[in-house]
């Protein structure tokens, strides 16, 4: 039997310290899609906030009454309920810090045309090139 020396032992442990340690920060720089979400939302070319998303699970849709609730399915579907319970259903095709870029589900199909919301209102007057972020 081969005898194990201490300098193997110290190379094993500094190969599994740094295997973690790069680990957590590439888990540590990745936001999750539902952090992304929270937040306050400008619909492309609007100066006017279309939603705000908080972290309790209630969402504000400015001139409805009451906050409603929203829930994240599959990592890639926002649903929106309002306060009386009418519900839009949105597929995140794209999100990062600044915006995201939906396609509204109606009736289980998804529409034609894409939806880009941005942070903040001067984001939403930012011309998108896809491609280019």
């Amino acid at each position: 039997m081969k005898k194990i020396k201490m300098s193997d032992i110290l190379l094993t442990v500094c190969a599994i310290a740094i295997v973690c340690g790069i680990g957590s920060l590439t888990l540590r720089g990745k936001k999750t899609t539902e952090k992304l979400i929270i937040g306050d939302w400008y619909q492309q070319w609007s100066d006017s906030l279309t939603f705000s998303i908080y972290d309790d699970g209630t969402v504000n849709v400015p001139g409805s009454y009451g906050l409603g609730k929203w829930s994240l399915v599959n990592d890639n579907q926002l649903i929106l309920s309002d306060f009386y319970g009418e519900t839009i259903i949105l597929k995140i095709e794209n999100i990062d810090a600044d915006n995201m870029e939906v396609r509204q589900v109606i009736d289980g199909k998804e529409s034609q045309e894409s939806i880009t919301f941005w942070h903040t209102a001067d984001g939403a007057q930012t011309i998108r090139v896809k491609g280019y972020h």
